[in-house]
């Protein structure tokens, strides 16, 4: 098993990994559908749809579940959309800034010497807001996130940083994948998953690293 020393890169995906988020975000989509006056029955479709597709950015939740769940009609999907994103985007703030860290993160960060990202699939302005508000951003050579696809973003950080000598930690199928899509290493961070036995599974296949503690992971 490779040294997490030996790497130039540490890229990391937020919730669930960074943040104790995963949970509120759910209920905070679902809190957000159910004010719209959409069945619960729909909503609890389009929440299975969320966890099994977290890491993915809200707009691309969003856009499905209106076209292929509440099939709403195009003349008002636009506007009802951007009050969905609106109204999840005020209680996105909220949670982030009341998640707890997951355990042994920071000291885990400290003591990696390369260059740290975050590649998330929440917001890019909204989530460096919060890292600027929890003192986070200090830790991270930058943070980045939607709308721009998770492995548009992994592809942008390696070539700044002119390697692949890189490794990619996440709890979610679309982590995995912009690791693998870049070339790159990949370890599941799996207490906090979604989806945390299909992960074990598809891991177990590709031969990627499972950890289940920060501060238990020797650099």
């Amino acid at each position: 098993m490779r040294l997490l020393s030996d790497y130039e890169v540490y890229i990391f995906d937020c919730d669930g990994v960074i943040l104790n988020s995963n949970k509120l975000k759910i209920d905070a989509m679902k809190n957000v559908l159910l004010a719209h006056s959409f069945s619960l029955q729909q909503v609890e479709e389009c929440l299975n749809y969320f966890r099994k597709n977290f890491g993915k950015s809200r707009f691309h939740h969003v856009d499905f579940f209106l076209k292929n769940i509440f099939n709403v009609d195009p003349s008002i999907k636009n506007e009802l959309e951007k009050n969905i994103l609106q109204a999840f985007s005020i209680q996105c703030r909220e949670l982030y800034l009341s998640a707890d860290l997951t355990d042994g993160f920071i000291s885990f960060i400290t003591a990696c010497d390369g260059k740290k990202y975050v590649a998330s699939g929440s917001e890019q302005g909204e989530l460096r807001d919060i890292f600027s508000q929890r003192d986070l951003r200090k830790y991270f050579s930058e943070v980045f996130g939607s709308p721009t696809p998770k492995i548009e973003i992994v592809k942008h950080i390696l070539e700044l940083e002119k390697t692949t000598n890189a490794v990619m930690f996440g709890d979610a199928e679309s982590d995995m994948l912009s690791a693998r899509e870049n070339n790159i290493d990949f370890i599941f961070y799996s207490p906090l998953s979604n989806v945390k036995e299909s992960m074990i599974e598809k891991c177990s296949l590709y031969r990627y690293q499972i950890i289940d503690d920060f501060s238990k992971v020797r650099i």
